[in-house]
């Protein structure tokens, strides 16, 4: 993989990422899709040593359904949703596949929480597919 770079809607956040993708998915939980405003949030996986981030970002704290505190990022300016961690998973971070700046190569490999997925929300059944997480 080349490297890819992205960033925030204003610019004040933005990323470059050297190393490939460890994971990607597409997600229906009811977070993800209120922090999304839409009916699924998709990401991409990747060791945290091989994402660099230029700008400040404010977060917010919630708990998983598993117990696992999820940190999500947002740009302090214009407040897209940028990146996440996961405290089950502390070497990784998932970037919001819109942020980047040519999201071509992305794929989901899993579709997370199928039992929540809106109707008018069509996925593609040929990925692997969990009810829940």
């Amino acid at each position: 993989m080349t490297n890819k770079t992205g960033h925030c809607h204003c610019g004040a956040v933005h990323f470059e990422v050297t190393g490939e993708p460890l994971r990607m998915a597409q997600c229906h939980c009811n977070a993800c899709r209120r922090i999304t405003g839409t009916g699924h949030n998709v990401q991409a996986f990747f060791r945290k040593s091989d994402v660099v981030i230029h700008g400040m970002t404010s977060t917010h704290d919630s708990v998983s359904d598993k117990g696992n505190t999820r940190t999500r990022h947002f740009c302090a300016v214009c407040g897209s949703r940028m990146f996440s961690e996961n405290s089950a998973a502390p070497d990784a971070i998932g970037i919001a596949v819109g942020e980047f700046d040519d999201s071509s190569w992305f794929k989901p490999q899993v579709i997370l929480y199928n039992a929540e997925r809106p109707a008018w929300d069509p996925i593609d059944s040929g990925i692997d597919i969990h009810e829940f997480m």
